[in-house]
């Protein structure tokens, strides 16, 4: 695992290690990242965070903050985090330690189909769980 934590710097990751600021609604959280590094206004972010978790199926959870949310709700604000760089690829991080409330590999699988990404989604995982991505 020690090869996710140095990608380049046009990867976009969701991982256990990057948490949500547990102060912030989904929404906030998301919106931090074109507030701060595109330096969009508040109003924008929070409109661009907004439709991503649309996009996602996920608008119910904009308000939520960390501690009100599931794991797959987390996992969710996490995805739309990394998302909104719209960088080429985005890796996921052993989503297993996330996802426990949910057959993660469809569910990764339905986000993916619905996230409007040109780039691709890449899975680092343990390898006794490779089999679990064999369709």
């Amino acid at each position: 695992m020690a090869a996710v934590s140095a990608l380049p710097d046009d990867v976009a990751r969701v991982a256990l290690d990057l948490p949500l600021r547990a102060n912030l609604s989904a929404l906030d959280n998301i919106a931090l990242i074109p507030l701060y590094q595109r330096h969009y206004g508040a109003a924008e972010s929070a409109r661009l965070a907004q439709a991503m978790l649309d996009q996602l199926g996920y608008a119910d959870i904009a308000l939520l903050r960390d501690p009100d949310m599931t794991p797959a709700q987390r996992f969710v604000a996490k995805l739309a985090r990394a998302l909104i760089l719209k960088r080429p690829r985005l890796v996921i991080d052993r989503p297993g330690a996330m996802l426990y409330d949910v057959p993660y590999p469809a569910f990764i699988r339905q986000l993916a189909a619905q996230a409007d990404m040109a780039g691709t989604w890449e899975i680092f995982d343990f390898s006794w769980n490779q089999a679990l991505y064999k369709e």
